[in-house]
């Protein structure tokens, strides 16, 4: 978010994540909100307009933490591992951020809440564009050669790492995304790269 949060702003975004993390199924209302946060409902209002705007913020919390770190990761020498440490970062945030996993597959999502789907899309969109550009760098700067496309190589890796996302929140978050990334990715350069 461009704005500077309040204390009472990120209590209540962080009473939401982990009222996402809980394992049985919840309704998310401002009313469970409020009650769990030891405010009024008209607290909540006060600091977020509706409950679409703490999840935007969500989004925009996930925004401002790894796009800085990816530029970090890119500003290394480029490697045929760049665009797999960049899909490490997203899912090492995802594994300690569980309840915004389950906005990233849109689980809690209602349809009044349409414009938080475009944002997600947006943001799975720029992880994609970033992973692109890591390849096409890295081809660029050592002239290897490329079983797939940069672009085609970015939509498969991106691909699979919302099916990772997916089944990290359908396993109650069990899994251990990222050890089985590891092993996804060296399989998965033995069929980007020649």
């Amino acid at each position: 978010m461009t704005e500077t949060l309040t204390n009472r702003q990120i209590n209540i975004m962080q009473t939401l994540v982990s009222m996402l993390e809980s394992k049985e199924p919840i309704k998310i209302t401002t009313a469970e909100l409020a009650k769990r946060c030891e405010i009024t409902e008209a607290a909540i209002y006060k600091h977020f307009p509706s409950k679409r705007k703490i999840y935007e913020g969500l989004v925009d919390f996930c925004e401002e933490n790894i796009f800085p770190r990816i530029s970090s990761i890119k500003k290394e020498v480029s490697s045929p591992e760049t665009p797999f440490n960049i899909c490490t970062l997203i899912l090492a945030f995802c594994e300690k951020n569980k309840g915004i996993c389950k906005i990233l597959t849109r689980e809690v999502l209602t349809p009044d809440e349409i414009k938080i789907e475009e944002k997600v899309n947006h943001l799975f969109e720029r992880f994609e564009l970033e992973i692109k550009l890591a390849f096409q760098n890295y081809e660029q700067s050592s002239k290897a050669k490329f079983n797939l496309t940069p672009t085609d190589s970015a939509g498969l890796i991106v691909s699979i790492l919302e099916g990772k996302i997916q089944s990290f929140v359908r396993s109650n978050f069990k899994r251990k995304v990222l050890e089985e990334w590891n092993e996804y990715s060296s399989r998965l350069k033995l069929t980007i790269y020649k």
